[in-house]
């Protein structure tokens, strides 16, 4: 990058800074990737909660497609009944922490990579995971009640490196 091109980026990231907070933030929260990265982010904290309601209503119904490692569930009730609600029911000081999340839009369709942190207690099992996963959301109904919904994803995860990323707090 040339000098120029360094100061222009300072001084654009400069004028951005000093923008109205209000304005900023309701402009980005308006665009659909920002759309998209706040459901994914919204399925990581209800499932740190363990809140099921919530996550009722971040997927999409029967017609979701969870992969996860080698296995896989057809619709929300399934993934929920006998997959994610029976992990969730096991584990204490469940942390689920998305590190990085890279969407795209197009459309009723956007796309995410993700990577994430995963720690919990099994019994005596102590879990420390760093994972990364691909998730694909729709947008449903119209209007005033349009909203993003996960219709897919794929994670997974392994034992935490010492040169992973850091939980998030």
């Amino acid at each position: 990058m040339t000098i120029r091109k360094a100061y222009m980026t300072l001084a654009a990231t400069s004028v951005c800074a000093f923008a109205s907070p209000g304005t900023a933030g309701a402009q980005s929260a308006n665009r659909p990737v920002d759309q998209a990265t706040a459901t994914i982010r919204a399925v990581f904290a209800a499932a740190e909660r363990a809140d099921m309601a919530a996550l009722d209503t971040l997927y999409a119904g029967d017609s979701l497609t969870v992969f996860e490692s080698a296995g896989i569930n057809r619709g929300w009730k399934d993934y929920r009944d006998h997959h994610l609600g029976p992990e969730l029911r096991e584990m204490t000081g469940f942390k689920y922490r998305p590190i990085e999340i890279v969407a795209r839009v197009e459309g009723k369709l956007a796309w995410a990579t993700v990577s994430y942190a995963l720690q919990a207690k099994e019994g005596t099992r102590t879990i420390d995971n760093f994972g990364r996963g691909t998730f694909i959301l729709e947008r449903a109904g119209a209007g005033e009640k349009a909203r993003w919904v996960i219709r897919h994803s794929h994670t997974a995860s392994r034992a935490r490196r010492p040169n992973d990323p850091a939980v998030p707090e």
